[in-house]
């Protein structure tokens, strides 16, 4: 299933949640959960199946209808309920791709079916260019808040090294030549830490950052097939697999995207 791949790929959807719930019985005994919407991710997280309160005292079998990572039919069963042994169960978050058809394969019902409905929406540029400004601001915010905090130790030493001054004036002449060069050198010794860490900062504010590469052709080939090969599968649009790996992988190369699609096709067939 798609939900098998690594979090990192899904960092570029922002998921939606909704609630999802329907009643089986006797006289509408299936449920079909359909989504026409190819520009998003859609899931069923099935939570919880139980029994109503009208329900018999007979066993009642739920089953699931979808499709497997090789998009063919699969029926499996869900949970077996009685009311006096077992009226209700917990699923504990069970994910199925749409389109599923929920089946009350036997019993009378009432049985309720409840879970979320969720929706992976794909961020547009704006919304990451957005991002990225906030993210500038914040920064530039620190950075003038920490070159403000450095500046005070500096304006310390200087008024420090005037009050010295000053009162070395009411000492004879003699003395004032010396203790003003003694002042001097303490005035560029308190000075001299307080430039070096101004220095380093300016320095570390424009380090650039080091450019994120991306995945070559091979290593991208070598990752979808350890997702098929764990039970997962590839978005099978070709507009949504070319998204899934610019924001994957890091490729906005046409050609090569154009050649790993072809590649994913084959693998389909096989």
């Amino acid at each position: 299933m798609e939900d098998s791949m690594d979090m990192d790929n899904l960092a570029p959807l922002r998921p939606q949640n909704f609630l999802f719930g329907c009643e089986l019985k006797a006289d509408k005994k299936e449920h079909a959960f359909k989504v026409d919407d190819d520009e998003n991710d859609h899931q069923l997280s099935l939570r919880t199946v139980t029994l109503g309160a009208g329900a018999k005292d007979e066993l009642h079998i739920v089953e699931a209808e979808g499709m497997n990572y090789q998009a063919k039919p699969i029926k499996i069963v869900l949970a077996s309920l009685k009311p006096s042994v077992q009226p209700t169960v917990s699923l504990g978050g069970f994910e199925i791709t749409p389109p599923v058809t929920l089946r009350l394969k036997a019993g009378s019902g009432p049985v309720y079916v409840s879970g979320q409905h969720l929706i992976g929406l794909e961020s547009s540029d704006e919304d990451e260019d957005e991002e990225e400004e906030n993210a500038g601001i914040v920064k530039n915010a620190k950075r003038a808040a920490a070159a403000s905090s450095s500046k005070v130790p500096q304006k310390k030493a200087k008024i420090e090294a005037e009050e010295d001054d000053f009162d070395d004036e009411d000492e004879d002449d003699d003395d004032d030549d010396d203790d003003d060069d003694d002042d001097d050198e303490d005035l560029e010794e308190e000075e001299t830490p307080v430039k070096k860490v101004l220095i380093q900062g300016k320095a570390k504010q424009h380090t650039p950052k080091s450019p994120k590469t991306p995945f070559t052709l091979e290593e991208i080939k070598a990752k979808m097939k350890g997702t098929l090969d764990k039970g997962g599968a590839l978005p099978k649009i070709e507009a949504k697999f070319t998204n899934y790996v610019k924001n994957c992988f890091r490729m906005d190369d046409q050609k090569v995207i154009q050649d790993l699609w072809k590649w994913s096709q084959l693998l389909k067939d096989k």
